[in-house]
């Protein structure tokens, strides 16, 4: 994995774990609209988990549709 912008580490429960410093750039509030905006080094921690499978997006989508035709039969027959 390119890891050339953060630190790749795996955690206590088995993910990877990379940390990236970066810069977060936000307006104040009350801060006027031709002011520069209010800089601040953050870093952002992203997790990788290897336990869902790649068929776990698939069987969600099954489910949704599952839900929306018995929606649609629940719908049709109280009309």
């Amino acid at each position: 994995m390119n890891t050339s912008k953060g630190n790749e580490r795996n955690n206590g429960e088995g993910a990877a774990e990379i940390n990236v410093e970066t810069v977060d750039y936000r307006k104040l509030a009350g801060q006027k609209e031709e002011e520069e905006p209010h800089q601040e080094k953050v870093a952002v921690t992203h997790l990788i988990h290897d336990d869902n499978p790649p068929s776990f997006v698939a069987g969600a989508a099954a489910k949704v549709a599952e839900k929306l035709q018995s929606s649609k039969e629940t719908t049709t027959k109280t009309q």
